[in-house]
């Protein structure tokens, strides 16, 4: 295996990670959103890898009361049709806090490879 693929995979997770921390707002105002408790990291599209490409998709998430996923939507994607996949399959497995139901919370899942 190349040093760039096992730079790649072990990337993932802190690239990932980083980005489920913030919320994106495209001007609409949104009562508090659930924190989220359990972030999946995506896995690397190996196409991706093996091309070396970088990018992120942009998704929009409904939760319900017990804070788990019940939909998501691809909002953007940057290079489109290659990530969408791998980020909402990671995103369909996280959890929320309970309580707080909410539709729309936008969050921007990144691809960085790194070495």
């Amino acid at each position: 295996m190349s040093k760039t693929k096992n730079a790649a995979r072990a990337s993932i997770p802190a690239a990932a990670a980083a980005v489920f921390l913030g919320s994106m707002s495209f001007g609409t105002a949104f009562a508090e959103e659930p924190a989220i408790i359990k972030a999946i990291a995506p896995d690397y599209p190996r196409a991706a890898e093996r091309r070396d490409l970088e990018g992120h998709v942009i998704v929009s998430i409904d939760v319900d009361g017990s804070g788990a996923v019940t939909a998501v939507n691809v909002v953007s994607a940057e290079p489109a049709g290659i990530f969408e996949g791998a980020a909402t399959r990671a995103v369909q497995r996280w959890k929320f806090e309970a309580g707080k139901p909410a539709t729309g919370i936008v969050k921007k899942v990144a691809f960085k490879m790194e070495g």
